[in-house]
């Protein structure tokens, strides 16, 4: 699941009444019919009610701003500025007006041509909530969290309730690195709504991402219960369940989502974990590879073809895996680790070194990398490097005893 801006619903779209007005109607009742078409999403209908109250009155304002609303749903954005300006020259300090116009851009998903008309509304109204929460989500979305949480604290300084405010601000500060406390914000957003299925999505998500499983599994649980035809709640969800040791339960929902997706190639990567962590490493093989089929630069799905193979004593179809990896991340420390036991076994130890050298590079803090390459390093002839390695592994609380022995005995043969 993406993750997108909600938008607050548009100002002055209340009206129920939907049909056309007749020609000498008010011009109010007019508008009035317009925002229902507009609420109703029936823009064709509001455009044209919008455009009967202009031809009446060519300077009512609210049905410029309506029309220019209209005219953003329907990307005609240059018709919808053109609009927008001419009803703020008329009525330059309407903090109203500047809202209604700021939301429609957020709306419409266009966040720079948004951000300073709600910055004129919260400047004209310090007290105007709905202006700092939407300020927060265009700072959120232009990659400005630190701006965002600041609009979002004052919108709940006014209003400690506000839900939305409380989810805006605990995505902002997961941005920010602030991790514990977006959690404790997301918390409050999915208890204040419930049932909001975005909200409690994405506090599953910032859990697992935490390495709160249980409480990953837990909310996701709930979110799925709510939207059983949620994919990604279930996928993540499965992902949860795997880690807490429920790869059986895990399986079950991952079936289903590629009974609906059978493209899903995250839900195939993560059914190949489920079922190696189940024991049965021949079927695991088989997802992975479907994963890659769908996703060829998957790399945890390559990655895990390498160690699978590895770990069955197949050799050369792990080296196959590996090297695909490295194709697609030149950096990546695992391939290059296995890459380089394989070369040690294989008595390659030139590429041994460069293999476990760049892995170390990446990894430093490996211990079995820089066991191995201190192994290498023995193996080579070259003492220092070996003892240099064999020390950053005794620093990293490696088993000094049996390992420091193999390396002795290497250096004995030799």
């Amino acid at each position: 699941m993406e993750m997108t801006l909600l938008a607050l619903p548009l100002a002055a779209t209340v009206c129920l009444s939907t049909q056309t007005p007749p020609t000498t109607a008010p011009i109010d009742q007019i508008v009035r019919q317009g925002n229902a078409s507009l609420a109703a999403g029936r823009l064709a209908e509001a455009e044209s009610a919008f455009n009967h109250a202009l031809l009446l009155a060519p300077d009512n304002r609210d049905a410029q701003v309506q029309l220019g609303i209209v005219y953003l749903l329907t990307e005609r954005f240059v018709q919808a500025r053109l609009l927008f300006r001419a009803a703020a020259e008329s009525r330059p300090d309407d903090a109203a007006m500047q809202l209604r116009i700021g939301a429609a851009y957020v709306q419409a998903a266009q966040l720079t041509e948004a951000e300073p008309w709600l910055t004129r509304a919260a400047a004209q109204s310090p007290d105007s909530i709905d202006a700092h929460v939407l300020l927060g989500q265009v700072f959120s979305g232009t990659g400005r969290p630190d701006r965002a949480i600041g609009e979002l604290r004052q919108a709940l300084r006014l209003n400690p309730n506000l839900a939305h405010a409380h989810y805006f601000l605990g995505i902002a500060l997961t941005l920010t690195g602030h991790r514990p406390e977006g959690i404790e914000e997301l918390q409050k957003a999915a208890t204040l709504a419930p049932e909001n299925v975005g909200f409690g999505f994405y506090l599953g998500v910032a859990y697992l991402e935490n390495r709160q499983d249980s409480d990953a599994a837990a909310e996701l649980q709930r979110i799925v219960k709510l939207a059983p035809d949620d994919v990604e709640a279930r996928v993540n969800l499965a992902w949860a369940l795997i880690n807490v040791g429920r790869s059986s339960d895990a399986a079950e929902h991952l079936e289903a989502v590629v009974a609906r997706r059978p493209a899903h190639a995250v839900a195939w990567f993560l059914l190949g974990e489920a079922t190696r962590r189940v024991g049965d490493d021949r079927q695991a093989i088989a997802r992975y590879e479907r994963a890659v089929s769908i996703d060829p630069m998957m790399t945890d799905a390559l990655f895990s073809l390498g160690t699978v193979y590895y770990r069955l004593n197949d050799i050369a179809h792990a080296e196959e895996w590996f090297n695909r990896l490295l194709a697609v991340d030149a950096s990546h420390a695992g391939a290059q680790y296995h890459l380089g036991k394989i070369a040690l076994q294989r008595g390659n130890v030139e590429a041994a070194v460069a293999h476990l050298e760049a892995s170390v590079r990446v990894s430093p803090a490996n211990k079995g990398a820089r066991y191995q390459l201190a192994r290498a390093y023995r193996m080579k002839g070259d003492e220092a490097a070996a003892a240099r390695e064999l020390a950053a592994f005794r620093e990293l609380g490696g088993d000094n005893d049996e390992r420091e022995q193999r390396i002795d005995r290497i250096g004995r043969r030799k």
